[in-house]
């Protein structure tokens, strides 16, 4: 599904993403999801809350299908579950594909390709489409609805529509199982309506646990590269000006080594995340005109702006990216190069 990772230890934004996609989910996908039913009573925030803590703790392994753009991929899921759950990823369908997580580090393997070994930021975890709803002004930027009971795979579950108050962002539909509220199925919704993206389990064991040859990849690693090493910018030389309300700069990185002076500056409303890239711009290269690509809920958009380049990708509609993209400035710390 991805293509295939760099060679080079330089990240791109580019290369950035392909593993972010990997990690996310090895594939994409979008059927049409029946309609909510008027919401009835109920604490969905709760639920909310508790299917955060589910999808981290809970033991489970099982298969399911993701699908955007129309394509379909069949994937297989094994979860250890705890703080520092182990779980292990791989496909099902199309090109070989692995994903391994294991503490602090994630192994993805790709046939044709050499093993691609990344740092596992914050709750990383494999499993696709999971919103994770966390800060004070959660309640400002998105309303929390129960729908109607359904079955996935098997299990009972309970309908919780996420709904954005504007436009600079995306709704959910989770459905979430009656006893433990582990998500069995997601669907991100754009403002008309329609399904972007959405994955769902077709065959699960919620409880089971992986045995120890589940957890591990399925064969030798063999030589392995990793993104370029980055460390973390106490005072970021680059800030987005204008990005909609709710969007909080979370962390800003650059290349621990080396002359490139670009920096990564990741922004979240507690949902949905967008990273900003700012790179120096080959010189040689004539300055282009903006340009946007949107790819199921992915938008990514990019802007020239003097020696700089400006890319900015998330899972937002294509209007956030492009104001957080023309907003980039300079702050009073940077570098004049």
């Amino acid at each position: 599904m991805v293509g295939r990772f760099p060679r080079s230890g330089r990240a791109t934004p580019n290369h950035w993403r392909k593993a972010g996609l990997l990690v996310a989910a090895l594939v994409v996908f979008a059927p049409a999801l029946a309609a909510l039913e008027d919401p009835v009573t109920g604490d969905a925030d709760a639920l909310l809350a508790k299917m955060s803590v589910a999808v981290r703790d809970t033991r489970y392994q099982g298969s399911f299908i993701y699908e955007h753009d129309g394509r379909i991929d069949a994937l297989r899921i094994f979860h250890a579950g705890g703080r520092d759950g182990r779980e292990r990823l791989l496909s099902m369908s199309g090109a070989r594909s692995e994903v391994v997580r294991d503490g602090n580090t994630i192994t993805c393997m790709q046939a044709g390709s050499p093993a691609l070994l990344l740092p596992n930021f914050g709750a990383a975890h494999l499993l696709p489409l999971v919103p994770v709803a966390s800060g004070p002004s959660f309640g400002k930027f998105y309303a929390v609805e129960l729908g109607r009971e359904d079955r996935v795979a098997g299990y009972q579950t309970r309908i919780v529509k996420v709904v954005p108050r504007d436009a600079y962002r995306y709704g959910y539909r989770l459905w979430l199982e009656d006893s433990t509220q582990l998500l069995l199925r997601s669907a991100v919704i754009d403002a008309a309506g329609h399904d972007l993206e959405q994955f769902m389990f077709v065959a699960l064991e919620i409880g089971a646990k992986p045995k120890e040859s589940d957890l591990v990849p399925s064969v030798e690693t063999g030589a392995m590269t990793a993104l370029e090493e980055t460390a973390l910018v106490a005072v970021p030389q680059w800030r987005v000006a204008d990005a909609p309300a709710g969007f909080e700069l979370l962390r800003a990185q650059q290349a621990s080594h080396g002359t490139n002076r670009g920096e990564h500056l990741m922004y979240s409303d507690g949902v949905a995340s967008v990273s900003v890239y700012v790179e120096p711009r080959d010189a040689k290269t004539p300055q282009a005109v903006d340009r946007a690509i949107a790819r199921g809920m992915l938008s990514i958009y990019t802007h020239d702006m003097g020696e700089w380049k400006i890319t900015v990708l998330g899972d937002v509609p294509r209007a956030t990216a492009q104001r957080m993209a023309r907003s980039v400035q300079a702050t009073a710390t940077a570098v004049v190069r």
